[in-house]
């Protein structure tokens, strides 16, 4: 498959708004109540794996494809970022994996369960902050960008420290950089500035013509 149709616009909307309406969704599902520390979407979905699947597959693609979309749209991508996508994609498959573990004492697969969820957060918000900071010369929006992510990322630590482990934990956060993945990629907030020598070129092929 090219990547222009996988990096094309109707699929990166339809799962990145898929990915933040189904992640609201779920938390609240059978009762749950994702203010207390077992109303996470693990214990939640322990013996209810495929809609666990499910959420896993949309947040995923829906984020890297998105983080890649983002990357061909503003343009200066690092190879060293591709890397990270593919393994904020592997964490997020582990976390699936680990599914069902018990909580009663840290057992391999409970540990590897949360290894992989911190893995996810931490190659996301990398994926996205280190690329923001690598081009803050370029534009000065990235600069608005960059403290956007430290600033999701202050709440997530608030939210932990405050709550504890919770759903709240994972619902605000996760929804809140989908969101800017979407003004970001999807609006005219943020656009991609040609560098001074891009514009001197377009301005001298203009005077050719």
């Amino acid at each position: 498959m090219k990547k222009e149709k996988i990096l094309s616009k109707p699929l990166c909307m339809t799962l990145l708004i898929g990915a933040f309406v189904y992640g609201l969704i779920l938390p609240f599902c059978w009762g749950n109540n994702p203010l207390e520390p077992n109303g996470t979407l693990s214990l939640l979905c322990e013996n209810r794996k495929v809609f666990f699947w499910v959420w896993a597959l949309l947040n995923g693609l829906g984020s890297v494809l998105n983080v890649q979309y983002m990357y061909e749209k503003l343009g200066n991508k690092k190879r060293y970022l591709d890397v990270l996508n593919v393994l904020t994609f592997l964490s997020i498959i582990i976390i699936a994996l680990t599914l069902g573990h018990s909580i009663s004492d840290w057992n391999p697969k409970r540990v590897a369960h949360w290894i992989a969820t911190g893995g996810y957060i931490a190659f996301l918000v990398a994926s996205m902050l280190l690329y923001f900071l690598s081009n803050i010369r370029r534009q000065k929006l990235f600069v608005v960008l960059s403290a956007c992510i430290a600033a999701i990322l202050a709440l997530f630590l608030a939210l932990f420290a405050g709550i504890g482990k919770s759903g709240i934990m994972e619902i605000v956060p996760n929804a809140l950089l989908q969101i800017m993945l979407f003004v970001v990629n999807f609006t005219p907030a943020v656009k991609r500035k040609e560098s001074a020598s891009a514009e001197c070129e377009k301005v001298q092929t203009g005077a050719r013509q």
